[in-house]
């Protein structure tokens, strides 16, 4: 019997590299809920201290680049 493996597509590097970040900054987020502190961002130039709620709110509400949406 012969088993056909079903490869994914090749990721494009900057796509994992977005991805890469994408989670870190959930990590970050979840670190800073758990430490009941607040995350710095960087949001048009300037440097910003906000909740991890608002940071995963934020991020929630922007739509995903197009590259980065899934084929289904």
């Amino acid at each position: 019997m012969s088993a056909v493996l079903k490869t994914s597509p090749a990721l494009d590097p900057a796509q994992a590299a977005l991805a890469a970040l994408s989670r870190a900054g959930l990590r970050a987020a979840e670190e800073a809920r758990r430490a009941n502190t607040y995350m710095v961002v960087e949001e048009n130039g300037k440097l910003l201290h906000e909740s991890p709620q608002e940071y995963l709110r934020k991020r929630s509400e922007q739509p995903l680049p197009s590259s980065t949406k899934t084929n289904a």
